[in-house]
């Protein structure tokens, strides 16, 4: 073995210098990645990286309720339809909305054009009109009649005229302006510098254009309420948001430039309004700003990253009907701060991180909470991203090094705990911080850097490997060279000690089957009979042994461990007897005899593992409970039962399942004795005894270990008689004692008759 050992010294660096290697590359593209390239899906694989980081993390309330969200849902539209179809209707809400007390009130929408229901030359004319009939002395009926009917026309026409005023008495009222922001750089070169009509509250009190990467979105035109309208608000932000590549939202511009000013959303002015500060600043091209005297954190467009609480519907909502037929509680709206915004049908609908569509007004109170609690999340720098890429590579390097050598399986787990540990760093980092780090290129970095030392060390050591096997294979089968390749500690002889619970089941007069069928058709009846059987216990994460002829031999617990192996192995045992049913009506119909099995269960210690000979070995179990194990399916035909089971898998099991205490047995080629159990069914289901049966058995056993044959007899006798054959053989045994009664070295065990 001298020579395979000088080859894995020998190639024990390939696999080293290739993880460096791939450390280096993966490095090197991430770091010019939204730089000089992009690399397809990465991206993408990160923003939903982040959809789950929310999901996981879960919904929370808000800090407060603070904020509230008066929605112009499907109800306003049907009892109070004037306030989506005319600024009228929209007046008559802000009034109700400013009688209520509400600290600020914040509209996600904006009037950017004159109301027209008329055309201008016809509005003009009613107006014309109107004004020479109230030159018209007053007594014609029909004359009155046109006097009113075109005054309420003329009051309809001043629609802006009614919505300014009520925006102006309401005196804290804030509306949303939409800039359009520019796609391209030779876009944003040209952009218009012209004033944003009436939102100067909506520019940062103090900014300053200066250089660096980090420079917001320019826009190229604003599209804002009519100065009347906007004058008498006490502030405006912009509506903004950002749609990423699959549709979703997750942020939104916190600073956009017009012109050589800068202007701050919704959300920030709401903030600012609520901590009673105008203090706002930003310098451009840093990832920061200054709202309402708190510094906020930016990403690298000057974009602020929403910290969403949940879904839909986070923050306490209260119809626009309820505020206008009067019906809102009074505290509902009273120094709250109030976002009014549209809900009904679709309307301006966006999906969010928790894969759900919400209304675009929460989206502004999302990012108002956002500051008010100091919860943006921070979009940590690329940097982090770079250096725990290094951190990965140079671990798994250190890792190929260390245990692909003897372990081929080390560098790939102790890669994989390296990133899952990534990924719960990233994680904490995001739930605990707010601290939103690159998870993505990491993770697949490290990733590619485990398969390129995989492959290295196939490709270097397969032909040791080869070597190897060909060795091995003179003495082992070919499965356990395998094993002795991958895992070398776990295949040798020998076993662990643990507890676990074996089945035994058999084929009653299986012998008979032998003489009276023809050799195929007993295989193809033991296949039709052994493959259901082996389902279940496979489906019950048992482990099939071995088959025995016709005898099945299961075990639970080992090699995977299941603290409940007793419960599985009885339970699986009463759906073999169910199982049976359906099966032997099928073998009657095809001419075949049918098939009555006993089942033998145990649980106890046993020695399990590669139990044999030196040239080969099998998985399985020895030991003296598994030995009682096989004596219990032995003894179901002299009691006459399907299922017998040993006293340690009686307690263990418990649960649904129904057991009786059958008798003392001392079993062929076992010391002392065992008690006796049998599986009667699962509690209040069909055929299992009730307690009533139960207890009449109790009595008659300790009437029998009494020595009271008489009284036992009779008990069984009356079992017997409603069909228990267990019953039936116990009565036969004790009418046998009490016509020859024992002596008195008579100890109550029965002596098993054969194995």
């Amino acid at each position: 073995m001298d020579r395979p050992r000088r080859a894995t010294r020998r190639h024990a660096n390939v696999p080293l210098i290739a993880a460096a290697i791939a450390t280096v590359v993966c490095a090197g593209l991430v770091a010019g990645h939204a730089r000089w390239w992009s690399l397809p899906g990465l991206d993408a694989l990160e923003r939903t990286s982040v959809d789950a980081r929310f999901r996981l993390r879960g919904a929370r309330t808000p800090a407060d309720d603070r904020i509230v969200i008066v929605a112009i849902d499907d109800d306003t539209r049907r009892q109070f339809p004037e306030t989506t179809q005319f600024r009228r209707g929209m007046a008559r809400l802000i009034a109700a909305i400013a009688a209520q007390r509400p600290s600020v009130v914040a509209l996600d929408l904006f009037y950017s054009s004159p109301e027209r229901i008329l055309r201008p030359d016809l509005a003009a004319e009613v107006r014309e009109v109107a004004a020479a009939l109230r030159g018209v002395p007053p007594g014609v009926p029909e004359v009155e009649r046109a006097r009113g009917v075109l005054a309420d026309i003329d009051a309809v026409l001043r629609g802006d005229e009614v919505l300014t005023d009520a925006i102006r008495a309401a005196g804290s009222i804030y509306l949303g302006v939409f800039f359009q922001l520019a796609e391209s750089a030779a876009e944003a070169a040209t952009a218009d510098a012209v004033e944003v009509p009436g939102t100067a509250a909506a520019r940062y009190g103090e900014s300053v254009a200066a250089g660096g990467e980090a420079q917001p979105p320019v826009a190229t035109a604003a599209i804002a309420s009519l100065p009347a309208i906007a004058a008498g608000a006490a502030g405006a932000g912009a509506v903004n948001t950002y749609v990423d590549a699959d549709g979703v939202t997750r942020r939104v511009p916190g600073v956009i430039q017009h012109g050589d000013r800068h202007y701050l959303p919704l959300g920030f002015t709401v903030a600012m309004a609520a901590m009673g500060s105008a203090d706002s600043r930003y310098v451009g091209g840093q990832a920061r700003a200054t709202i309402g005297g708190r510094v906020v954190p930016l990403g690298p467009r000057a974009d602020a990253y929403l910290n969403f609480l949940g879904g839909n519907r986070v923050f306490p909502r209260v119809s626009a009907a309820a505020v206008l037929d009067g019906t809102v509680p009074p505290e509902a709206l009273a120094g709250k701060l109030v976002f009014v915004g549209f809900t009904y049908g679709v309307y301006d609908k966006v999906a969010t991180p928790y894969d759900q569509l919400t209304d675009g007004v929460e989206l502004h109170a999302t990012l108002a909470h956002n500051v008010l609690h100091d919860e943006l999340i921070r979009p940590a720098a690329r940097g982090w991203s770079l250096a725990a890429l290094l951190i990965l590579g140079v671990a798994i390097t250190a890792l190929q090094l260390r245990g692909a050598r003897r372990r081929p399986w080390v560098p790939a787990v102790g890669a994989a705990v390296l990133v899952v540990a990534w990924v719960v760093v990233a994680y904490q980092l995001f739930a605990g911080s707010r601290v939103q780090v690159e998870l993505v290129a990491p993770v697949l970095a490290g990733l590619a850097i485990t398969a390129t030392g995989a492959v290295a060390v196939l490709a270097t050591e397969g032909r040791e490997k080869a070597q190897l096997r060909s060795a091995f294979a003179q003495y082992v089968s070919a499965t356990l060279v395998e094993r002795i390749l991958t895992n070398p500690e776990r295949a040798h002889l020998g076993g662990e000690r643990r507890e676990l619970t074996v089945l035994f089941s058999d084929i009653r007069g299986f012998s008979r089957f032998a003489e009276t069928l023809e050799p195929e058709a007993l295989a193809a009846l033991l296949n039709r009979y052994l493959t259901p059987m082996t389902q279940l216990v496979l489906d019950s994460s048992g482990t099939l042994d071995k088959y025995i002829g016709d005898a099945v031999m299961a075990v639970w617990g080992a090699p995977v461990d299941v603290p409940d192996h007793a419960s599985r192995a009885c339970a699986t045992a009463l759906a073999m007897l169910e199982r049976l049913g359906p099966m032997n009506a099928q073998f009657r119909a095809d001419g075949l005899p049918e098939i009555h099995i006993g089942v033998g269960i145990n649980t106890g210690t046993m020695a399990v593992g590669n139990m044999g000979s030196e040239a080969r070995f099998d998985y399985t179990v020895l030991g003296d409970a598994v030995n009682l194990g096989a004596r219990l399916e032995g003894l179901t035909k002299e009691y006459d039962v399907e299922i017998l089971v040993g006293e340690a898998t009686a307690r263990a099991a418990g649960g649904d399942l129904v057991f009786r205490e059958l008798d003392w047995v001392r079993v062929k080629g076992r010391g002392g004795f065992a008690a006796v159990y049998q599986l009667v069914g699962r509690r209040g289901a069909a055929g299992t005894p009730d307690a009533a049966a139960l207890a009449r058995w109790a009595e008659a056993l300790a009437a029998y270990r009494a020595r009271d044959f008489a009284r036992a007899t009779e008990a069984w006798g009356d079992l017997a008689l409603a069909g228990d054959r267990a019953a039936a053989v116990m009565r036969a045994r004790a009418d046998a004692l009490a016509a020859a009664p024992p002596g008195d070295d008579w100890d109550g065990v029965y002596e098993q008759r054969s194995k």
